[in-house]
């Protein structure tokens, strides 16, 4: 059993500033989140799950600033475990360089002799804030959740966890249908806030739908105290049209958006609607 007692070290990453991940995404969040805070992202396969959560990696790790243009990003290091591999860097890099071209394209921005080059750093430079763990078994992933004290130590700037995604292996891992989606995230969930509640790092992770599990069997008692989600998003794709729709829901409130998925990520549309 790990000892309660914090080293120096410790307590030194427990209690450095973190960075701020307040305008991670003015749609999704208008103050948030909060350091610790978890934001689910739900949906079936082909709603723009991985996407989502590439953008929200995207705006994680960029600058707030390069020179004098404002990106708007967190200026944060990100920690991803790549259990479906479906997230792919290539990607990434993409939804990064189109959030920095419209940076680069506002009216205030009068640098363009070296405005190319200086795009391209600001991407590259960004990735060296991400650090992707591949998990190919059950086995591997428990393991790396189980560690996470130590990938927090070794980086004090590491403001959030991306999972993609945490059910990955829900179908290896159930016995004779005893166990929900939800109650399997759940206890996935205690592990790892025993370890981003110590270090003040927000988690998101992507998963399927309840409705595709068909148990009904027993389901395993959560503690929803020490498994509070702050954020829901659930992704829908709209019959009858290439677009989708998005519902957040939060303690207090729910929010309905529209979203189209292009090349670049994930476009929000304009109409929205509180709930």
């Amino acid at each position: 059993m790990r000892s309660q007692v914090e080293s120096g070290a410790e307590l030194f990453a427990r209690l450095n500033g973190k960075p701020s991940l307040r305008g991670l995404d003015d749609t999704l969040f208008l103050e948030g989140p909060g350091n610790t805070d978890t934001i689910e992202i739900n949906g079936e396969h082909s709603t723009g799950k991985t996407l989502l959560l590439s953008r929200l990696v995207a705006k994680c790790i960029l600058p707030d600033y390069n020179g004098t243009v404002r990106i708007k990003g967190c200026s944060a290091s990100v920690v991803l475990i790549n259990t479906d591999h479906h997230f792919q860097v290539s990607q990434l890099i993409e939804i990064m360089t189109n959030i920095v071209n419209v940076a680069y394209a506002t009216p205030f921005t009068f640098d363009t002799i070296n405005s190319d080059i200086d795009k391209i750093n600001a991407v590259r430079n960004s990735l060296r804030n991400l650090r992707i763990i591949d998990c190919y078994s059950s086995e591997q992933f428990r393991l790396t959740l189980r560690t996470l004290d130590d990938l927090f130590l070794s980086n004090a700037g590491i403001a959030l966890l991306a999972i993609d995604s945490i059910t990955a292996y829900y179908w290896q891992d159930r016995e004779n249908c005893v166990i929900s989606i939800d109650s399997y995230v759940s206890k996935l969930l205690r592990l790892v806030k025993m370890h981003t509640n110590r270090f003040n790092v927000t988690t998101i992770y992507t998963k399927l739908p309840a409705s595709v599990d068909n148990c009904k069997g027993k389901q395993l008692m959560a503690n929803h105290s020490a498994n509070t989600i702050e954020y829901k998003i659930h992704l829908r794709k709209i019959h009858g049209s290439q677009n989708f729709t998005c519902i957040l829901e939060t303690g207090q409130s729910s929010k309905r958006m529209r979203y189209s998925i292009l090349s670049s990520g994930i476009k929000w549309l304009a109409d929205q609607g509180e709930g």
